[in-house]
């Protein structure tokens, strides 16, 4: 899931690439030359964000006991915006899933997720997680279709394969609902189909996500008090 949804941002960045001024003026360079502080900052947590976000912060976060916490820190990736911290809880919740005109019950884990960290300016930032329009989603949709469908034409995947793949991505790029956050940060954005808040501080990026079983306004706050907790260790 994950690896889609990495697809569909490069695809939503595709279609605005024409809309943005140049990324190399003088003014960017300088927006971003003044805000690295917060950044150089959170070099120091680089292969240790279990110090930035501590199990006792996720699972007052979430209110389970620390103890019955699953943590998998995955750093595969060399370039540290990819590396992911998460926390799970398996409180017995399922969800259906259907596979081959099957539906079947699969465990819904708790989860709270701390990643991307990366640098960006604020421009970038507030135009990469700004609200969508409809014409935008419906333009991420196509693209969508036309690369499966050059995939289909060069034998690389079925069209049966590729109406699955273009129907669960369009629900994705279709759940890009987007509200923009002002309690905590310079720039906030939070995703509730995702359950995904992103936040921007002088330079720096980070994004965390929930899923638990709660209102979607409870899950943002819940997002939004983390968020200012993390910001106040840099």
């Amino acid at each position: 899931m994950r690896t889609l949804n990495f697809y569909l941002i490069l695809l939503l960045g595709m279609i605005s690439c024409g809309e943005k001024s140049s990324s190399g003026s003088l003014e960017e360079a300088v927006e971003l030359a003044e805000s690295k502080g917060l950044f150089e900052a959170a070099k120091a947590y680089e292969g240790k964000l279990d110090e930035l976000l501590t199990l006792e912060m996720a699972a007052r976060t979430m209110g389970f006991p620390a103890e019955e916490a699953d943590v998998d820190y995955n750093t595969t990736l060399s370039n540290p915006s990819f590396h992911a911290l998460n926390f799970t809880w398996d409180r017995g919740r399922t969800r259906p899933m259907t596979v081959a005109n099957m539906t079947v019950q699969v465990p819904d884990l708790d989860r709270l997720e701390l990643s991307g960290i990366q640098e960006i300016s604020l421009k970038d930032f507030e135009f990469q997680y700004r609200v969508l329009t409809q014409e935008e989603v419906q333009e991420s949709n196509q693209l969508m279709k036309d690369a499966l469908q050059d995939r289909v034409s060069k034998g690389e995947i079925t069209q049966e394969q590729a109406d699955w793949a273009g129907g669960l991505g369009e629900g994705l790029v279709g759940n890009q609902t987007r509200e923009i956050v002002s309690d905590v940060g310079q720039a906030a954005t939070w995703m509730p189909g995702e359950g995904t808040l992103f936040v921007f501080q002088d330079g720096l990026m980070f994004r965390l996500s929930i899923n638990q079983a709660a209102d979607s306004r409870e899950l943002k706050q819940k997002l939004i008090t983390l968020a200012a907790d993390i910001l106040n260790k840099l």
